[in-house]
């Protein structure tokens, strides 16, 4: 082995052992924040260096106990002064409260929180709060996760990806998470959608405006979930749609006969109305 390359190994191996010895707090232990969880743990992150807060449900805590995580719960306060890297997945309004805590000026955090700009996450917070939109947690667990990081930040890429082994995508502007967050949609869609002329215009089209989505199309197609029964594929696609979601927004488009190119947009511009109704709401 060359020096060049020794050095490299020895840079790389440095690399890893800070990563693993930086605390990571989730706030919000339900499906996404249990498989950021795993998904530490899959890669070797430190069990002792993994923080956890959640409602108090107790479905979550026996998950919590079976993932080996019981010890790692914290409440929000102790959370967020023992991490330096803090993950929020609650729902949005219960960021408000988080905002009330004194929070360190070391820790750097990660919202996950879909609708929540960082103009509006400045004001509840105080200071400057990355978002990152990341595909659905099944995803993230069998190491087939795709997200967004705005704005980007050394730090946080490399926990992403080399502790959570996500494929991050380069944000140009913020707005790109809405067309981000519609193309995470698209697993879903196609078990239904496929009009094969329809899908490559869309996804043409599209690609023109953000660079990176023929991308994510051509990852959708490596994660489409596998059915053995009709009924566990209707319980998948009841479970994508929330109430007044993109997903939703995007089928009820399809539903109405419009194109996959209309439908798409359609989830773009609720995910863009999500973002207005929530800082309404929290004024």
């Amino acid at each position: 082995m060359n020096s060049n390359k020794k050095e490299a190994k020895k840079m790389n191996l440095s690399a890893l052992t800070e990563l693993n010895n930086t605390k990571i707090g989730i706030v919000g232990c339900g499906h996404l924040g249990q498989a950021i969880a795993t998904s530490l743990l899959m890669h070797g992150f430190n069990k002792n260096n993994i923080y956890v807060s959640y409602h108090g449900n107790p479905a979550t805590y026996k998950q919590l106990v079976k993932k080996g995580l019981a010890n790692c719960i914290l409440d929000n306060k102790r959370l967020f002064s023992e991490a330096d890297f803090v993950f929020i997945t609650v729902r949005p309004q219960d960021v408000i409260d988080l905002g009330k805590l004194t929070v360190p000026k070391k820790v750097k955090i990660i919202s996950c929180v879909a609708g929540l700009s960082t103009g509006t996450l400045k004001k509840i917070f105080n200071r400057t709060i990355m978002r990152m939109m990341v595909s659905g947690p099944d995803t993230i667990v069998k190491g087939k996760g795709i997200a967004m990081l705005y704005p980007n930040e050394h730090l946080a890429e490399q926990i992403l990806t080399g502790m959570i082994g996500l494929r991050l995508f380069k944000v140009t502007h913020e707005s790109d998470l809405n067309a981000f967050t519609a193309g995470v949609c698209l697993p879903g869609l196609l078990l239904t959608y496929t009009d094969e002329k329809e899908i490559q215009y869309a996804i043409t089209k599209l690609t023109q405006q953000y660079p990176w989505f023929r991308d994510v199309y051509l990852w959708s197609k490596t994660v489409l979930p596998v059915f053995s029964a009709a009924s566990e594929k209707q319980e998948y696609l009841l479970k994508m749609a929330t109430k007044g979601g993109v997903t939703e927004a995007i089928v009820n488009s399809l539903q109405a006969g419009a194109s996959l190119f209309t439908a798409l947009n359609k989830g773009i511009t609720r995910s863009q109305q999500l973002a207005e109704e929530i800082a309404e709401s929290l004024r």
